[in-house]
């Protein structure tokens, strides 16, 4: 096999090393899932892209990968992807993409700025699950090590994704900064309710914060939850449609990171800023 190049950029950064780290590989090699999963790992990012040309020069196959395992859909994998793509094909001023997920095409627009790109990712409509019965809400604060005086108790605990589905946790900024996984379950109590992940969110405050379902690492700024949760503050009168919407993410890993969102009938827009840190290759592997 040959040497495997890298690109390595920060999504949602206002500035050099800050927002959230992401390494995009661009390769014509048809690449195992084990290696994919292997390099991800190796390079100990939060979510690794890889994408594959196709006969179409602005869409590309791509695959996500967290530590864990591959992900159908995430979001500042896509906004860093199009940066990359922007700079690797000189694309201009202004480019469109497509990315092919699993299941999915997703729009990318990028624009190069004096500092870097600016990138605009189209995610669908939010779709709602219903809210959480009473008798199940202690059982996810439980599960953050929340107390009930945590919960920001006019707003409902529910499904939301426009893409990948989020337990949306309404929480109080007190609930926000001590909420931690307490359990080794919670995948399973997710899935009781149509989540993949859930995200605490002070939505006063516009803040929030997601993890791996072990706990193991906090995300910096998750594109794939911010869409949701801009959906969950208009459908709920904390926002309007059509406002921009910042969602705040990462003060809590000393990468504070803005999430730039408008919710409408087309849909949600997600933009973020993606700087571009450093280039790398992988010798070969064979």
């Amino acid at each position: 096999m040959a040497p495997l190049r890298f690109r390595l950029v920060d999504v949602f950064a206002k500035r050099p090393l800050s927002g959230n780290s992401l390494t995009v590989f661009v390769t014509n090699a048809a690449l195992e899932p084990e290696l994919m999963q292997a390099l991800t790992v190796e390079l100990r990012q939060f979510e690794t892209i890889f994408l594959t040309p196709t006969h179409d020069l602005r869409r590309f196959r791509a695959r996500i990968f967290a530590m864990e395992e591959e992900l159908d859909f995430a979001g500042h994998p896509v906004l860093g992807a199009a940066a990359v793509l922007h700079e690797a094909r000189n694309a201009g001023g202004e480019a469109v993409w497509t990315i092919a997920l699993s299941g999915q095409d997703v729009t990318v627009e990028s624009r190069k700025t004096a500092v870097g790109y600016e990138t605009i990712m189209h995610q669908a409509s939010p779709a709602f699950g219903p809210p959480i019965v009473s008798g199940e809400v202690g059982r996810f604060l439980t599960a953050f090590g929340l107390r009930a005086a945590d919960r920001d108790s006019a707003l409902p605990m529910q499904m939301v994704t426009t893409g990948l589905p989020y337990l949306i946790i309404p929480v109080t900024a007190a609930g926000l900064e001590h909420g931690r996984i307490h359990v080794d379950d919670l995948e399973t109590r997710l899935g009781s309710v149509g989540a993949k992940f859930v995200y605490l969110l002070d939505a006063r405050g516009r803040e929030g914060r997601t993890w791996d379902n072990f706990g193991r690492v906090e995300d910096i700024a998750t594109g794939s939850a911010a869409g949701p949760a801009a959906g969950y503050l208009v459908k709920h009168g904390l926002a309007q449609a059509d406002e921009e919407i910042i969602i705040r993410q990462g003060r809590f890993v000393g990468r504070p990171s803005d999430m730039r969102l408008r919710v409408s009938d087309g849909g949600v827009l997600l933009t973020g800023d993606v700087r571009m840190i450093a280039s790398g290759e992988f010798d070969s592997l064979a």
